[in-house]
């Protein structure tokens, strides 16, 4: 597989080069600011990468830019005024002329030249898309995060859980080998492929490699302004890599511990004389095993993507992407021991970390396929309309035993279970909206419209097998294979779409409030399936045109720093009885935050603070009347409260930077058992997480080294399965470095270093009888990568 795909990536790369002559318009949007970051916004709207010296553009502004133009004729309008000129050397490079000098000289020209895929703009993110209208993270009033491709290729993550470990505010939970838990502010987020919402689609769903994304987008806290009905933890944003037109190519090839190997491709450009028609093709194969003894994970990606520019306002998008990994012999994680300490605690078990307790005839297999396509179009005036639909489709199997009680530590005995299931999940979705500028009393405001649809349905078939009983700790060949026929399945639907809107109002100019809603109508059905006894749909949760509202205000109170306030609902439909037969009427509540959002440094540093407090009401709490049914009433209530601070961007020459503290505290206010206690209890009141990338100069004696170091640092918490003290995790601090080395302008090598000190630790903790994972021993990954 690995070989065949280098094969089609090298059969690409020849047809599809063509020389860089035309300058075609496409669709600009950049808002006024530093001129060094307006630059910089450019380099990713055009798929170019402005390399300068940025003391020529020190202390320069630049005006907004708003519509369909070449890259000459919006670079001429963010110099214009600056006294700074340009020349173009050749098609695919200019050279920015410096302004005179007080004594008539001239500053040193800057060469411009065409975007490296393994070049990106840094850790800050310049602009989110997940809004619909491409802002600046300082114009959103809320918390976002955006992790760039330059940060996933400086730290090594191939994976999403790598990708969401690293995100301020974000705590990952693993179920197994390959599906994670996220949450956000205590709650699970919601998913959205390239702005397309899917519901449920983020935990514990498979996600695809991240060779596939040009970034990750995360708003924090209720988004259902965007995605309608949804636990109210945020919204993560997938945008993939998008063809460009300027021929690029690049390669990795890496192998690491535990027999680790990857091999990626990424090839891009033109596929016409006029380049209205570009492609890009991603792949990537990997080979690994793991640091727990027997299972082993293959993988193969692939992607193809096709932009065609019809006009210079209408931009065609399609895009068709495949996974398939399979894993043998996955784990569901460690048990604990019988023992209970002077706490009421279970003891976790102490053994080395390669230990792995299921029989190797366990499998599992994730086959996904992604299908997209979008139409836009740049009307006069700076209004933009687009359409986008998304269809994905998940293909999953498993079959394993895992342990089924504590280890007896007198007897060494312990109990295993026996399962296999089988699900098909299929995913539609649809997003139509327009957004534009409109003067009113002298002042220019934005108006967005749209709706969006999704269908989610999915198929589950489910067995039961042996139990094993009182098998000695470490004899896997006491668990013999046995057939399992399936003998449950069902399936269930899940439909909703809706109208939004939203309204940016000049008030003045350092003044914006921001208003929007939405309606959600929401239905869920579900039945049995063979080899069940079929039987006919039944309704479960509904809602008829929801209302959602949304609020917030911007001041900018300086250049670059902006303070800001927002209003958030919560809208979760239940499915919980009451007394009367009815179900119960939906989970409502609310959010209130405010912070602070600043860009220094000319643009290169973006620094964030954030104070949240989440109300949760209308939960199901337990009917006392009937102390012999299952009925419930709309009285429970949840707090989520806390702070995060985040710091991204280029804070000295060379040096990129990340980093994210969160601080959360969640209870029960009202509850029939657990009012006052933490609600929360599988996620740490203090996160932090850090990472640093500095590029050495090329006048040091190390010029064309780099090196990065960095942390995650997480306190206490408590089982991801509800055991309220009875499982609890220990904090940890584990220590992550890289070295790099620029060969040439083409070849880079790097070598990764994760858990530098080697710490023992538990990840996170489950039950009593599984679902313990540790935390990555002290490993290793080299990488060559070329950049053409």
């Amino acid at each position: 597989m690995t070989s065949s795909l280098l094969r089609a990536l090298l059969l690409g790369l020849g047809l599809c080069g063509s020389a860089l002559a035309a300058d075609p318009a496409r669709p600009i949007d950049i808002p006024a600011g530093p001129l060094a970051g307006a630059i910089s916004t450019l380099a990713d709207q055009t798929g170019l990468q402005l390399l300068y010296d940025r003391q020529l553009l020190e202390g320069r502004q630049a005006p907004a830019l708003h519509g369909s133009m070449s890259p000459r004729e919006a670079l001429d309008k963010l110099l214009q005024g600056s006294g700074i000129g340009y020349r173009f050397t050749d098609a695919g490079s200019v050279a920015l002329i410096g302004a005179q000098s007080s004594r008539g000289n001239t500053l040193d020209e800057v060469l411009v030249t065409g975007q490296r895929l393994g070049e990106g703009l840094g850790y800050a993110g310049k602009t989110v898309s997940l809004g619909k209208q491409e802002l600046n993270p300082r114009q959103i009033p809320n918390s976002v995060s955006v992790l760039t491709r330059q940060q996933m290729d400086d730290q090594g993550m191939t994976e999403m859980t790598q990708a969401m470990q690293q995100m301020t505010g974000v705590n990952v939970i693993a179920n197994d080998t390959l599906s994670n838990q996220y949450l956000i502010r205590g709650y699970s987020p919601g998913v959205m492929y390239d702005g397309v919402t899917s519901y449920n689609g983020m935990t514990p769903s498979h996600q695809f490699d991240l060779a596939l994304y040009e970034r990750i987008e995360v708003l924090r806290g209720p988004a259902g302004l965007l995605r309608g009905v949804g636990e109210p933890g945020g919204v993560v944003n997938l945008v993939k890599k998008r063809p460009r037109d300027e021929l690029a190519f690049s390669w990795s090839a890496s192998a690491g511990s535990w027999n680790n190997y990857r091999v990626e491709g990424d090839l891009t450009g033109p596929l016409n004389e006029d380049k209205s028609l570009t492609g890009r093709l991603v792949v990537a194969a990997e080979d690994k095993d793991f640091f727990y003894d027997h299972t082993h994970s293959r993988k193969e990606l692939a992607m193809g993507a096709l932009r065609y520019r019809l006009t210079p306002q209408t931009t065609f998008d399609f895009s068709f992407a495949s996974e398939r990994q399979e894993v043998k012999v996955p784990s569901s994680g460690l048990p604990m021991s019988s023992k209970i300490d002077g706490n009421g605690h279970y003891v976790k078990l102490d053994v080395p970390r390669s230990t792995f307790n299921a029989p190797d005839w366990g499998k599992m297999t994730y086959r996904t396929q992604e299908t997209s396509f979008s139409a836009e179009h740049r009307l006069d005036g700076g209004w933009t309309a687009k359409a986008s639909l998304n269809h994905r489709r998940i293909h999953a199997n498993d079959k394993e035993a895992f342990t089924g009680s504590t280890l007896d530590t007198s007897t060494n005995l312990i109990d295993y279970w026996s399962y296999r299931w089988e699900d098909d999940d299929t995913r539609d979705g649809i997003d139509i909206y327009a957004n534009g500028p409109f003067s009113l009393l002298g002042r220019e405001h934005n108006f967005l419209l749209g709706f969006n649809s999704e269908r989610y349905n999915h198929k589950g078939k489910l067995a039961w097998g042996p139990d094993y009983n009182d098998v000695t700790w470490g004899d896997l060949d006491a668990l013999p294979e046995p057939e399992i026929p399936y003998t449950s399945g069902s399936e269930s639907e899940t439909r909703q779409h809706g109208f939004y809107s939203q309204l940016r109002i000049s008030l003045a100019d350092p003044l914006t409030l921001v208003l929007g809603g939405r309606t959600t109508t929401f239905k869920v059905k579900s039945r049995k399936i063979s080899p069940s006894p079929e039987t006919a749909w039944a309704d479960g949760a509904k809602a008829d045109n929801e209302f959602t509202p949304y609020g917030g205000l911007l001041y900018d109170i300086a250049p670059g720093l902006t303070l800001y306030g927002s209003y958030a609902d919560i809208f979760v439909p239940q499915t919980q009885l009451k007394a009367d037969g009815g179900t119960l009427d939906p989970r409502v509540g609310r959010q209130l935050e405010v912070g602070a959002k600043g860009e220094f440094l000319d643009g290169r540093l973006a620094a964030s603070l954030a104070l949240f407090n989440l109300r949760d009401k209308n939960r199901a709490y337990r009917d006392d009347r009937y102390p012999n049914s299952y009925y419930y009433l709309n009285a429970g209530e949840v707090e989520s409260k806390g702070w995060e601070v985040e710091v991204t961007g280029r804070p000295l020459q060379g040096l990129d930077l990340s980093a994210g503290y969160t601080r959360l505290e969640t209870r029960y206010l009202k509850d029939a058992t657990n009012q006052g206690k933490s609600y929360s209890i599988q996620t740490p009141k203090n996160q932090l997480k850090l990472w640093g990338n500095y590029r050495f100069d090329s006048q040091s004696p190390l010029a064309g080294w780099s090196a990065g170091m960095g942390l995650q640092a997480n306190s206490k918490a408590q089982s991801s399965r509800g055991r309220r003290d009875q499982v609890v995790n220990s904090g940890y601090v584990v220590v992550n470095s890289r070295i790099a080395w620029q060969i040439n302008k083409t070849y880079s090598l790097s070598l990764q270093m994760n858990n530098l000190f080697d710490k023992k630790y538990y990840a996170s903790v489950g039950q009593p009888h599984t679902y313990n994972f540790y935390g990555e021993p002290r490993n290793f990954m080299l990488t060559l990568k070329a950049d053409m």
